[in-house]
């Protein structure tokens, strides 16, 4: 398969100036998919703000999501429209710094609610390969990122992003890969609100891929958002945000979804997602507590 020039990678990444004194000084940009090191990458595409890979890579990754809001919610339905860039830049076989989160989003409700839209909050950290094993196909990394309050996103009053303090998210990912051609991904993490006006919750990601022809990729993913503590800002009210946002309730619920999709690899350097997405405990509800109805995510990856 044809290659992708490493100097457009390198120009999509904005990274340009750090990465040639980087070669100079012999770190390796390629992380887990230098050469004799891991081959099948197949990256989550739901949740990209929490469920991250397990492998260190140095790629640029733009996303696009329509999320629908379930008519039973307090808003009577609607929907949310957002992109985001995502970087990581690898400095080794082990270590990666990795931006996560940012863009804009465009929130359309069908009642009860004004319309909103602007830039969601930037969120950024670092994340190290305790395990990196090519050979038996083993990889386990943990890492830490913060979340800043930088959106400017709110309706009617109600901040839903630029409001708190910030978040501090740890989490542990990892993979295994067959020779079969089956690989499975798990993630957990714990998102701290740090701020008595923010929630906090640990998020819990599942991933199976199987490669039916060269290059495509079926999926399966669950997620699953479990609140420990809920805000102060909409005090005795039970409405959940999830991964975008944040309302700001006190008693906040959990999410649990589903998604199928696939991945499809037309280049070594380029990978395509897309994947359909539902809120289980929702399903069929005539009220609807969580802002998740379901969701469509797509992505391009442009790695080395």
């Amino acid at each position: 398969m044809r290659k992708i020039p490493g100097t457009i990678a390198l120009i999509l990444l904005g990274t340009t100036s750090l990465a040639a004194p980087a070669a100079a000084e012999g770190l390796d940009l390629a992380g887990s998919l230098g050469a004799g090191r891991f081959t099948h990458y197949v990256p989550p595409v739901t949740h990209p703000t929490l469920n991250e890979t397990p492998f260190i890579t140095t790629e640029v990754k733009p996303i696009f999501l329509y999320h629908s809001i379930p008519s039973g919610f307090v808003t009577d339905g609607g929907r949310v429209i957002g992109g985001a860039v995502q970087a990581r830049l690898a400095l080794g076989e082990r270590f990666a710094i990795i931006a996560t989160t940012d863009g804009y989003a465009d929130l359309d409700f069908d009642g009860v609610l004004p319309d909103a839209d602007g830039f969601l909050d930037l969120a950024a950290g670092v994340k190290y390969a305790l395990l990196s094993n090519p050979a038996a196909g083993e990889i386990l990394t943990a890492g830490v990122r913060y979340t800043a309050s930088t959106g400017n996103i709110d309706s009617a009053g109600i901040d839903l992003t630029g409001s708190h303090k910030g978040f501090l998210d740890t989490f542990l990912t990892g993979a295994k890969i067959w020779d079969s051609g089956w690989q499975a991904q798990g993630a957990v993490g714990f998102q701290w609100g740090i701020g008595a006006e923010s929630w906090s919750y640990f998020h819990l990601h599942g991933h199976l891929d199987y490669e039916v022809a060269p290059g495509v990729y079926p999926l399966i993913e669950a997620n699953l958002l479990l609140p420990v503590d809920g805000g102060d800002r909409i005090p005795g009210s039970s409405l959940t945000s999830v991964d975008l946002f944040d309302i700001g309730a006190e008693d906040t619920q959990g999410t649990f979804t589903l998604a199928i999709g696939a991945r499809y690899r037309p280049m070594d350097n380029l990978i395509l997602g897309a994947a359909v997405e539902g809120n289980i405990l929702d399903l069929g509800a005539d009220t609807a507590e969580s802002v998740f109805g379901w969701r469509v995510t797509t992505d391009v990856t442009i790695h080395f």
